[in-house]
């Protein structure tokens, strides 16, 4: 295994694995061969599935924050790394546009503050029209038939 890790693949090549029977993932400009752990990972085949569609999946690996025996057991599936690969967040910063959305404090990393008040409303508005909807329901129903 350790003479495979050294292999450099292109891009285009990794492309080829993302199926069921063959599924390669790139994450931090390595290749992983998670063909046998598709059944094994804790968040489905299909999100190995996808990240390995989606061409490199870095962003979405470090999103998600994988535990350290997670990271470690990586190793058994490093199959060699991409050609001269730049890491997505590194790209970004070159963007001359600029068109990262703003940050909000629902989605900003370690804002434990106490939540948005819009979000209290969003759960209380749909049970407000809901129990409005059974009481219209209720009474041309049973009430005015009665009179």
């Amino acid at each position: 295994m350790a003479g495979e890790a050294k292999k450099l693949f292109a891009a285009s090549e990794v492309a080829f694995h993302a199926s069921r029977k063959d599924c390669w993932v790139v994450i931090g400009g390595k290749v992983y061969d998670v063909t046998k752990f598709l059944e094994d990972h804790p968040g489905g085949e299909d999100v190995l599935l996808h990240a390995s569609a989606s061409g490199d999946a870095t962003e979405a690996f470090e999103e998600v924050g994988h535990s350290t025996s997670a990271i470690s057991m990586m190793d058994s599936y490093l199959i060699g790394s991409i050609k001269g690969y730049v890491h997505p967040s590194a790209s970004k910063s070159t963007d001359p546009w600029g068109l990262d959305a703003p940050p909000n404090s629902r989605t900003m990393p370690g804002n434990k503050g106490p939540p948005n008040p819009n979000t209290f409303l969003d759960f209380l508005l749909p049970l407000f029209v809901l129990g409005l909807a059974f009481a219209a329901w209720y009474y041309l129903t049973f009430v005015s038939k009665h009179h």
